[in-house]
């Protein structure tokens, strides 16, 4: 979608404060909202995070089982004013004997939903560790108008998510939250630095009012690749619309395009502990900041799609993966091992290459180094 005809021709949004676990009141609002304004044909408007139910903890389950309905009527919204709405909502998602509710943010039209993106940071300093599951491989969502690149609430902190999805087409980004007005200057950096990063318009809505007993900030905004601040609200209800200049970005990036650089700054073997007295430094430096470390031992004979599928899931886990090299065909003598058979026939040497060269491996180490002493530090790290 690079054709500046073909994008969106305006852009908006829609900020007001919710009723908690009250969907028919905020339909409402959405309603009114946008009939207070003036859309071009394929107008882009966002709306809050969790904007139909709040997050209404306890309940929230339940309030899902509705999302479908939402949908419609939204489908509808969008088609009477020949728009395109986004904004997130509880998903819940039964697969077998397993139940998963997601924060997802939904891009719908006339026709119904172009795509979903499910938050990727959970905000567990809030509780919503204990309700939501995190979503994985966030992709642009692709519509009519143009690909839009996602992100919900705490994820604008996070500035990989904004840029992979803009180096994958994405045509502008949109950010659907709940963020709390003790943190609004913040937010309204956190804003123009996505933006002036990825060298495209950026569209953020956000909550206002008090919602159960946390105020919101407002402050939603509309931002062009140069961090310029076209339209911005205050901390009351209000909506609102501007024509994005398409021809603009494109010369920004015609200048220079930072955005899309991505060289591979790192070398594999990098990964690679030397010794055990490394190791240990190294998970004792990543607890230290506070990182989330998964471990994993495997071995050295073989290796599978099934193998590397467990190397992924495990990383998922947690923010550092490291994986330790079993001496031959010795047992599971380490600290929390789950045994995989991972590798190739060969030196030791050649076998931690090869499994340096994956990017879900954060880390790795040949265990034939560790003594028994070592064994047991690196286990009481990982416990902590």
């Amino acid at each position: 979608m690079s054709g500046a005809q073909r994008l969106f021709p305006s852009l908006g949004f829609l900020q007001f404060p919710l009723d908690l676990a009250e969907p028919a009141k905020n339909l409402e609002q959405v309603r009114a909202g946008l009939e207070g304004l003036t859309l071009a044909d394929g107008a882009l408007i966002v709306l809050p995070e969790m904007w139909s139910t709040g997050f209404a903890y306890g309940r929230l389950n339940d309030l899902a089982v509705g999302t479908g309905q939402i949908l419609q009527e939204l489908a509808s919204l969008a088609g009477r004013h020949s728009c395109i709405l986004a904004g997130s909502l509880p998903e819940l998602v039964i697969s077998g004997q397993r139940t998963h509710l997601y924060n997802t943010l939904y891009i719908v039209g006339a026709e119904g939903t172009y795509g979903s993106y499910r938050k990727q940071q959970i905000f567990a300093f809030g509780g919503e560790g204990k309700a939501f599951s995190a979503g994985s491989e966030p992709r642009p969502i692709v519509t009519a108008q143009g690909q839009i690149g996602c992100l919900v609430c705490y994820d604008l902190r996070f500035p990989d998510l904004a840029r992979s999805q803009c180096q994958q087409g994405a045509d502008l980004l949109i950010c659907s939250a709940q963020w709390p007005v003790a943190r609004r200057a913040q937010w309204r950096a956190l804003l123009r630095a996505r933006a002036i990063e990825n060298q495209t318009f950026l569209v953020a809505c956000n909550g206002c009012g008090t919602v159960d007993g946390v105020e919101l900030g407002g402050y939603s905004a509309i931002i062009d690749p140069e961090g310029v601040v076209l339209a911005e609200a205050l901390s009351d209800p209000q909506g609102a619309i501007i024509h994005p200049d398409w021809q603009s970005r494109a010369d920004v990036r015609s200048r220079f395009n930072s955005f899309a650089i991505s060289p591979y700054s790192f070398a594999d073997e990098s990964k690679i502990c030397r010794s055990a007295r490394e190791c240990l430094q190294l998970v004792s430096g990543r607890k230290t900041v506070g990182q989330r470390l998964v471990y994993c031992a495997v071995g050295r004979d073989t290796c599978r799609d099934t193998d590397l599928r467990v190397l992924q899931d495990a990383r998922r886990q947690g923010d550092f993966l490291l994986v330790g090299v079993l001496p031959e065909e010795e047992g599971e003598a380490t600290p929390g091992a789950r045994r995989r058979r991972v590798g190739e026939a060969g030196e030791s040497k050649d076998v931690l290459r090869f499994l340096a060269a994956f990017g879900c491996v954060d880390a790795i180490c040949s265990l034939k180094d560790f003594s028994a002493e070592d064994l047991v530090l690196l286990g009481e790290l990982l416990s902590r």
